[in-house]
């Protein structure tokens, strides 16, 4: 007697709960390369503050010694990344009213007209948004009369709260 021929093979259903498995692993993936993007976004960030910050000390710092003092109110009106021998690539440069709906995620920025350095933060590459993600920084320096250690803690670059941001 001949056996009936069985087809080997994935049932149809089979091939779903893969299909399914499969999807599941790569949405938990590109979470993860998000938030390990977004991580790697704020360090630089934090980074670059601080490279601005040095960079601003030194400055203050010269003007001191210099016996300069009546020039440190002209630093919080000059744009941070003209202090800095190198600009870093995602610099944008200058500009007096930007867009920044317009400009590209993921670089800096400073605008002339409130003298404030801008960082728009780059929400991924996997799901772009349409809404723009930027923090705006502003350099704080102390007053003319400052002694040699308060101009070595308080010359700053802060996080610049709007009115509006402070009220909610």
């Amino acid at each position: 007697m001949a056996k009936p021929f069985r087809q080997r093979g994935f049932t149809l259903f089979e091939l779903a709960v893969v299909a399914g498995v499969f999807a599941i692993l790569v949405a938990v993936l590109l979470n993860r390369v998000g938030y390990y993007q977004q991580q790697a976004q704020q360090v630089a960030v934090a980074q670059m503050l601080g490279v601005l910050r040095t960079s601003l000390r030194v400055q203050v710092l010269q003007l001191y010694l210099a016996d300069r003092r009546d020039r440190m109110p002209a630093l919080a009106r000059q744009n941070p990344f003209d202090w800095l021998m190198d600009k870093p690539a995602n610099y944008l440069g200058e500009f007096a009213q930007p867009d920044l709906a317009k400009l590209p995620a993921g670089n800096w920025l400073y605008d002339k007209k409130e003298q404030k350095i801008i960082y728009l933060f780059s929400n991924g590459n996997i799901f772009p948004t349409t809404r723009v993600d930027s923090v705006k920084f502003k350099v704080t320096l102390p007053g003319a009369d400052a002694d040699l250690d308060k101009l070595s803690r308080e010359p700053d670059i802060v996080v610049w709260k709007s009115p509006d941001s402070a009220a909610n």
